[in-house]
């Protein structure tokens, strides 16, 4: 019986496999017989009929072995059995004959499945036969013979034409999710409004309405696609087809509102949609949202929310989302919603929606900066950055990031928005202007040669006399004249021309100090300072001008500060500047965002703005009122020595309370700080407001404040209102720094990472540049102890005095130190500032002489936000002028000319 049974196994197998041969053998011959037929294909139409009926009867068989096989026959590359079809429908006017090809098609890109179904690898690979069969008709010109093979179908009006449509339609919704190029063949064969047809028509069609939106879908991504199908008046069939599917969640449901995301990217389009009653079934989406159930509830929420969000961006659709009584209805959405992970991003968009309608709130200070003052052109202002250049911006939240799906779509608010309905406003946009693209591209230039005529044709004789005394360590005017000539003996003959005659030109200017005699120039008279009227300015620091040798890094410091010139007068020197503070140096964990704190803010920040009349709001800090209180009649022409000696008082004033008020209390008003406006908005809440650039109402991002006068182990809330990057660094675990000078008075001085409910998310105020909002930095801080003196700061500060208190300590540590370190003033800035160049290299020697090294050139601080490049830069000084042996190699090696700090005004007022 064993044995029997054993033998019995022993032969499935092998008649398994013969069972295989024997079907893929007949599959083949099949599939020969038809490639037999191709070129006679009017003579053999009848063979042609029967063996596609039969392939159709095989793919489509009950048995499993069968049809399986029948389709890996189709799926193999080796029979080439797609492109076969595609010449077949492409030559063949027969429906029969489509039909049985199409339904072939349709079996190979979704094979039917048994009752039970294919498992693991066999499932994998069926998907990727499903992806490949598509890719193959795309290859073939699937799409194009697809798109006539419809028109053709229209003709007709017979019952296999109609189910030829029904095959047809389906294909070709499947390969216009995967050809790139759909819409544009789509509309190189004038078919785009055969869909629209179809679908008014067939918007009730359970079987057709699914393909036809998938295919109106691709389409809609085609800017002229959309316009052509809202001419022909898409959007009230879109809103039958929307009536018509109802509210609960389903596959077609979606994939419509997909489409309607796609044509209201477009400004006309939306106004068409709002005209309608699109708004309205929008919202009857969300009324019903507690009673839905299953797992496409979130996509169709998402596309239904990106659809009002690009109805939200003009003004009517703003206006009809508050007539429908959307905005309660969004916000009772945002209660409800559940607090999974997954439904941030809805509440993301959701917010974005409610902010943009909301009514828009000025921030409660002046546009302009309260930092002035009259710029070299003489009119005293700067074009507003905010206009200069036009940016895109997220949507932008604590909880998440998310991208606007209209781009290209200005947020204003025109009065006739509305009424936009032709085409130019668009195609004008994607307009370029070809003659300039032409010339561009065909710009083909000697980078070497362009560089060095504009170099040559800006510098002035004036200007050459004035550059030698920046390479004071090459020697004097002559020394580096002669240094050119020797350099000359390996240049051809016209550039040893060119550098003479400029040589020559340089000596007759200066020809009552110079023996003329010579034209290589023998340098008889002049000397270092009587060069000096030629360069145009002094080259001595005047910061540090006068100051005792023996003095303290701390009153070097205040010295400093005092002879600053600032917009805004200062009252005070910071005390982690004062000390040299800087981090403490333990690694600190990044800040772990908590979704359900972002949340209620988030929430928070929305129901302020649809109820404004019940917060109450406190003036606390106003740099504005203080500047006109203490603007002096000298302004920027004050002298350096008239200035008032700055000083910090902050050891003295820790541990008393201000008996007056029980809020907080802050100070910005000495050098990198800025705060210009503090509200209280709760009894430990507040709405902080930075200082813009100068003479600008515009970029915000560095802050640097004082507080005082707080309770211990109580969390504070600040909110910087005035943000406008569309993204931060506060999203991916960044927190303020913290510098208490209580900690730093018991020996543990140093700035800390604090704060905790740490959120970026987009407010009601309106920016200055399209009504585009601003948003906030929320953050809360527990300080460590009560009524201490704190400082707040986006990053480490790094002032200006604090990079001239370095450079006095580095000039008087090096003066006996084999290291060549000088400390030269560059230029002065806009605000008579003194810009310091230092040079550092190893003294001249005989073996190693200064004129055989190479420059290196570094430069820092350009954006005066970002500090933590010029703790970089010091880094980098402290190394060049140490003693280790690396460091001197690069001395020997090198000349270092370094610009320490290039935005110094910046700096000095914190911007």
């Amino acid at each position: 019986m064993s044995d029997n049974s054993s033998d019995t196994l022993k032969i499935i197998p092998e008649d398994m496999s013969a069972i295989n041969k024997i079907e893929d053998t007949m599959n083949e011959a099949l599939i020969e017989k038809l490639r037999q037929c191709l070129p006679k294909h009017q003579e053999n139409s009848e063979n042609i009929k029967s063996l596609l009926a039969k392939l159709y009867t095989r793919i489509t068989s009950s048995d499993r072995k069968i049809r399986e096989r029948t389709l890996e026959t189709f799926w193999s590359k080796e029979y080439n059995v797609i492109e076969i079809f595609m010449v077949l429908l492409e030559a063949c006017r027969d429906n029969a004959v489509c039909c049985n090809i199409t339904g072939i098609l349709h079996e190979c890109i979704a094979p039917r499945q048994s009752k039970v179904k294919l498992k693991g690898a066999k499932n994998k690979h069926s998907k990727s036969a499903s992806r490949t069969t598509i890719a193959q008709l795309i290859q073939f010109g699937g799409t194009q013979v697809f798109l006539k093979l419809l028109i053709n179908s229209q003709r007709s009006d017979n019952t296999m034409s109609e189910v030829l449509v029904h095959e047809i339609l389906w294909i070709l919704s499947q390969i216009a999710q995967k050809d790139v190029k759909f819409p544009l063949k789509v509309r190189l064969l004038n078919v785009t409004k055969v869909f629209h047809t179809l679908l008014k028509h067939h918007y009730n069609d359970a079987r057709l309405l699914l393909p036809l939106l998938l295919i109106l879908k691709s389409i809609a991504k085609n800017t002229f696609a959309v316009q052509i199908l809202m001419k022909d008046g898409i959007a009230s069939t879109f809103e039958k087809t929307f009536l018509c599917i109802g509210y609960t969640p389903n596959l077609k449901l979606k994939v419509l509102l997909e489409c309607l995301k796609h044509f209201t990217s477009n400004r006309v389009c939306c106004a068409k949609f709002v005209k309608g009653n699109l708004v309205h079934m929008l919202m009857r989406v969300f009324d019903r949202w507690d009673r839905w159930d299953g797992q496409l509830r979130q996509k169709v929420a998402n596309y239904g929310l990106c659809t009002l969000h690009h109805l939200c961006l003009i003004k009517s659709g703003r206006k009809a989302l508050k007539a429908n009584n959307g905005l309660q209805q969004l916000y009772r959405f945002c209660s409800n919603c559940p607090e999974t992970k997954a439904y941030d991003f809805l509440l993301s968009r959701i917010c974005g929606i409610m902010s943009q309608c909301l009514e828009k709130k000025e921030l409660p200070v002046p546009e302009m900066s309260p930092a002035k003052f009259n710029l070299p052109n003489g009119n005293g202002k700067r074009a507003n950055s905010v206009d200069s250049y036009s940016d895109v911006e997220s949507q932008v939240n604590s909880v998440g990031r998310v991208c606007s799906d209209a781009d290209s779509v200005d947020d204003d608010d025109d009065d006739n928005d509305d009424d936009e309905d032709d085409d130019s406003g668009d195609q004008s946009a994607l307009k370029i202007d070809k003659n300039k693209l032409e010339q561009f591209n065909d710009i083909n230039v000697d980078e070497g040669q362009y560089f060095a005529s504009v170099i040559t044709s800006q510098r002035s004789i004036e200007d050459l006399l004035g550059y030698n005394v920046l390479f004071r360590e090459l020697g004097n005017l002559k020394t580096q004249l002669q240094m050119e000539s020797l350099s000359n003996s390996e240049e051809n003959i016209e550039s040893v021309m060119s550098k003479e005659t400029k040589r020559t030109s340089l000596l007759n200017h200066v020809t009552k100090f110079w023996d003329l005699s010579n034209l290589t120039g023998v340098y008889t008279h002049m000397t270092d300072e009587e060069a000096l009227p030629y360069s145009g300015y002094s080259r001595k620091l005047r910061i540090l001008d006068g100051i005792p040798l023996n003095t303290q890094d701390k009153s070097v410091y205040c010295t400093c500060a005092s002879r600053v010139r600032s917009v805004i007068s200062f009252v005070k020197v910071a005390y982690p500047d004062l000390i040299g503070g800087c981090c403490r140096g333990n690694p600190e964990p990044l800040n772990d965002k908590d979704r359900k704190v972002c949340r209620a803010k988030l929430l928070n920040s929305v129901d302020r703005g649809l109820r404004p009349n019940l917060l109450t709001q406190e003036v606390i800090f106003d740099l504005d009122a203080l500047a006109m209180t203490c603007q002096t009649s000298g302004g920027a022409s004050e002298r350096l020595t008239d200035r008032l000696v700055l000083s910090n008082s902050d050891e003295s004033r820790i541990g008393n309370r201000c008996v007056d008020t029980k809020s907080l209390l802050f100070e910005s008003r000495f050098e990198s700080g800025n705060l210009r406006k503090a509200i209280q908005i709760g009894p430990r809440e507040y709405d902080l407001i930075l200082t813009p650039d100068v003479n600008s109402g515009s970029r915000h991002q560095w802050f640097y404040f004082e507080v005082s006068n707080m309770e211990a182990n109580i969390p504070y809330t600040f909110n910087i209102v005035n943000c406008e990057k569309a993204n931060s660094q506060f999203n991916f675990g960044m927190k303020p720094i913290l510098f208490s000078v209580t900690e730093a008075q018991l020996g543990r001085p140093g700035w800390v990472r604090t704060g905790t409910d740490i959120c970026y998310y987009k407010n009601c105020y309106r920016r200055p540049c399209r009504g585009k909002n601003y948003l906030t930095t929320s953050f809360n801080v527990v300080f460590p102890h009560s009524y201490d003196i704190c400082y707040l700061a986006y990053h480490f500060p790094y002032t200006y005095s604090q990079l001239m208190t370095h450079i006095w300590r580095w000039s008087r540590r090096l003066e006996k130190e084999p290291i060549h370190f000088s400390a030269e003033m560059l230029c002065n800035t806009l605000n008579n500032n003194d810009c310091p160049l230092l040079t550092i290299t190893s003294p001249e020697s005989t073996a190693n002489p200064i004129s055989k090294r190479k420059v290196i050139f570094l430069t820092s601080r350009v954006h005066p936000g970002e500090s933590n490049s010029s703790w970089i830069i010091h880094g980098t000084l402290e190394t060049l002028l140490g003693d280790s042996t690396y460091a001197k190699s690069l001395r020997d090696d090198y000349i270092f000319k370094i610009i320490p700090m290039l935005n110094i005004e910046g700096v000095i007022n914190g911007w």
